[in-house]
This record gives C-alpha cells, sequence and structure tokens, in this order.
C-alpha cells in the first residue's frame, strides 16, 4: 500500500509542476510580444544610429588603409586593393 502513495504523491507533484511550466510558458509568450511591440517605436532611430556607426567605421578603416598604401580608387570611384586590383568587399577569403 505504501508505494501507490508514493507514485500517487509523485504524480500529483508531477502535475503541479506541469501546471507552473505552461503558466510560465504563457507569461514568456506575452512578454515575447511585449518587447517586439516596444521594438518597433525606436527601431528605426536605432537602425539610423546602427547605419550611421557603419559608416563612420567603413571611412575609417579605409583611410586607414590607405594610408598604409593598401587601397587605392579607380577611375569610377571604386575602392580596390592595390595588391590584386579586386573591388573591397569582394573576395574577403583569401584562396
Amino acid at each position: 500500500m505504501g508505494i501507490i502513495w508514493i507514485l500517487l504523491g509523485f504524480v500529483l507533484l508531477t502535475v503541479v509542476f506541469l501546471i507552473l511550466w505552461l503558466r510560465e510558458r504563457r507569461r514568456a509568450n506575452v512578454e515575447y510580444i511585449a518587447y517586439g511591440l516596444r521594438g518597433d517605436e525606436d527601431s528605426d532611430e536605432n537602425t539610423k544610429t546602427n547605419i550611421t556607426q557603419m559608416e563612420a567605421s567603413f571611412v575609417e578603416a579605409i583611410s586607414k588603409l590607405e594610408e598604409l598604401g593598401q587601397v587605392k580608387q579607380d577611375d569610377w570611384g571604386v575602392w580596390i586593393w592595390v595588391d590584386t586590383g579586386k573591388p573591397v568587399g569582394n573576395d574577403a577569403i583569401n584562396d
């Protein structure tokens, strides 16, 4: 008779944890939705900031490479590598 009580207690404990877990998952889904709605308000401004930062970083990197003699602009204004003559950004992985 004792094993039946142990099994019954284990099943009851499992059901309690399952209910608590399901409640927490439902709350998590609501938080994800709320976070997505909040993200839309400032997403345009964040995107503009990120693009501006990326452009500034690119200009800084190109300036340093130009000072080192690694890149130059061709007749059309495209940045190319001095060694290979390929445009910067193409074939970034060395063969």
